[in-house]
């Protein structure tokens, strides 16, 4: 028999965040999906492969709004904080001060000097290829790059799905055309708000590693 197509990552990242818009619109819309007395072998299947899909969609604009919007344009990039190589604004930093907590300041010297060393001029994006390209040369930061790259992913994808679910109850209960309950909505809202401190926590970490592991690389 083949091995099953689903990773742990595909479960928690894009079946768990499509789930949570079907369990959402099943209950704002009354459709019956979830219903044990209907829901036989296929309808469950089907109900997989639709959350299995629509996870992708979210991990699409969730990735959009989260990356290219908020952190690349408000927060700054990880990499950037991390390196001093933009200010930060005050303000976020006060309200996300873990994710604008930079390097040591002998930790970044290393890091510069560890890319004198390769002729690498690049910074920003092309410093974080360059490292992240030797750095993975070892099978072992590959796999804890990879830990939390899942997480960040997981993080955001159900940060984004549970802040959807909370505009939809929202919309429906103060619409007032449909029945659903506002405290629904509060715990989205709340669990949207926890998951995305989550993923910048994850992302952050994910950046910091690996420029740990490049400034400590054997000199070539």
């Amino acid at each position: 028999m083949g091995s099953v197509p689903f990773t742990v990552y595909d479960f928690f990242a894009y079946l768990s965040s499509g789930a949570v818009l079907i369990i959402t619109g099943d209950y704002v819309w009354h459709l019956g999906l979830l219903d044990s007395r209907k829901a036989g072998p296929v309808a469950i299947a089907a109900l997989v492969i639709l959350a299995y899909v629509i996870g992708h969609i979210v991990a699409q604009f969730s990735a959009l709004l989260f990356e290219q919007v908020i952190v690349a344009r408000y927060l700054r990039r990880p990499l950037d904080l991390l390196l001093r190589e933009k200010a930060r604004r005050r303000y976020l930093a006060f309200v996300f001060p873990n994710f604008h907590r930079p390097l040591p300041e002998t930790t970044c010297q290393r890091i510069k000097e560890q890319a004198e060393r390769r002729s690498c001029i690049a910074v920003g994006e092309g410093l974080f290829l360059h490292a992240y390209s030797l750095v993975t040369a070892d099978e072992r930061a590959q796999a804890r790059l990879d830990t939390f790259r899942n997480q960040y992913g997981f993080a955001r994808n159900m940060s984004f799905s549970l802040a959807v679910a909370a505009i939809a109850i929202a919309v429906a209960h103060f619409g007032g055309s449909r029945e659903v309950r506002v405290r629904w909505c509060l715990l989205a809202a709340f669990g949207s708000l926890s998951l995305f401190y989550r993923y910048l926590k994850f992302f952050r970490q994910f950046s910091y590693e690996l420029l740990i592991r490049y400034a400590e690389l054997p000199t070539p």
